[in-house]
């Protein structure tokens, strides 16, 4: 009996010591978590936070942190939460009727929990509208997209103790759509389309446990999109189109984004999904618009594969108004450093797009930004690709410019020379091609 109680002893004492010797030197190979956290850095001991016990907090917060296995802990107990308990320990997140997963702005939204006030709303509109009206004249496109919102879709699977709560006094998609419809400005509601279409698709269009667009849904959004754009700028895009489906056994990113999330010690094991598999036509004869897109996290499906880099020229993602995101740089930058106007002379299609989740802070500033702009009397050029219904010099001079943006030699040398005498892009280029033009005539 004595050897037994001392074999489970030190068992016990190999349990409790695990943990710290696999901090101060790791046997066992462990996997990160996944999902957006800071680790704490390890504090530095002085008298002040030694005596004020901000040290020992701050030093007991990092330890917890990087004790031994606490990756394994960690999935451990989110499994029993979700297992036993149906509960999800990650931040924002619901888990739905028969394990589909949320997260809960989009419940707000479509409950009309974060209704902004149709009054907000009413005035983006009306600056919508003076926006659109001066893009348009310089002959460029401007599209507000909502995109689909995973609530909207699946409502049938909300918890009902959310469902059971009051509604709000409306939705913001429900009034940006009356009151942007009141000034005819170019909206593209995919929301409703997906949901429309919801039983006809022939794969899914949502993923079970991830929060954005399938593969299959952002493809049909694409090619509508594409249709909208040549129609309004007058061109022919690059083709577009898919031939074929795969339907692999595991998800592709994002499709398990939440559940990636979650940090679970077993995966959920959703529905399949399909991801098209795209063709783009030949660039000989078709244009290239240059776009600017100023959108959520949504369009990392567009602009993170690759995509939208074959179907524009100038290929600009603004991710919430506040980072400026282009393949031609080495690194991103933010939008407040960039000169709002000359960016959108360069542009022949803007495009603002958000979820049903981000709908409360939609258009994320930029009417207001450009509103302002405009009534300072800061100029806005026409763009290389608005030549169309033009005659004479300015036609020519347009014809110049394009030429010009489509060599990347020729177009960063107007760039260093507009920053070496301290005037726009915009303002160089066009007077670049108005020397070509009087040589030709000479």
């Amino acid at each position: 009996m004595g050897k037994i109680k001392n074999i489970l002893y030190i068992m016990l004492m190999l349990m409790i010591s695990m943990p710290l010797i696999q901090r101060t030197m790791p046997l066992f190979p462990e996997t990160p978590l996944k999902g957006s956290f800071s680790m704490p850095e390890k504090p530095e001991a002085n008298r002040k936070a030694i005596f004020d016990g901000s040290f020992q907090e701050a030093y007991n917060n990092y330890f917890e942190h990087t004790i031994g296995f606490r990756p394994f802990l960690v999935r451990l107990n989110n499994q029993v939460a979700y297992t036993l308990f149906d509960t999800a320990q990650a931040a924002g997140v619901v888990i739905g009727k028969e394990k589909y997963l949320y997260e809960i702005n989009y419940i707000k939204a479509y409950k009309g929990w974060d209704f902004v006030g149709r009054e907000k709303i009413t005035e983006q509109a009306g600056k919508a509208a003076f926006v659109n009206e001066k893009l348009k004249a310089a002959g460029k496109t401007l599209l507000f997209v909502m995109a689909p919102g995973k609530a909207s879709f699946f409502p049938e699977y909300i918890p009902d103790k959310y469902m059971a709560k009051p509604s709000g006094e409306a939705t913001n998609a429900k009034v940006i759509r009356q009151e942007f419809g009141k000034l005819d400005l170019p909206l593209l509601d995919f929301n409703e389309w997906f949901v429309s279409m919801k039983d006809t698709a022939t794969y899914p269009l949502y993923p079970q446990c991830g929060i954005h667009w399938s593969a299959y849904g952002v493809a049909l959004a694409l090619d509508s999109l594409i249709k909208v754009i040549e129609r309004e700028q007058h061109i022919n895009m690059i083709g577009f189109g898919w031939s074929g489906f795969d339907l692999p056994d595991t998800l592709r990113n994002p499709d398990y984004d939440i559940a990636e999330g979650m940090n679970l010690l077993f995966p959920i094991r959703p529905y399949r999904m399909a991801y098209p598999r795209l063709r783009f036509g030949p660039e000989s004869g078709r244009i290239k618009p240059n776009a600017i897109v100023i959108a959520d996290s949504y369009y990392w499906n567009i602009y993170g594969e690759g995509i939208s880099a074959r179907l524009f020229g100038s290929n600009n993602f603004w991710y919430y108004n506040e980072e400026a995101f282009n393949p031609e740089w080495e690194n991103s930058r933010k939008v407040s450093e960039l000169n709002l106007m000359d960016e959108l002379s360069n542009a022949d299609v803007i495009i603002v797009m958000a979820t049903e989740a981000n709908l409360y802070r939609f258009p994320y500033g930029f009417i207001d930004q450009v509103y302002d702009a405009l009534n300072r009397g800061e100029q806005l050029y026409a763009g290389v690709h608005d030549s169309a219904g033009l005659t004479g010099v300015e036609a020519r001079l347009q014809e110049i410019m394009r030429s010009i943006e489509m060599n990347p030699e020729y177009r960063a040398l107007i760039q260093k020379k507009a920053g070496e005498r301290g005037i726009s892009y915009r303002e160089m280029l066009r007077l670049d091609a108005e020397w070509i033009l009087q040589h030709e005539a000479d």
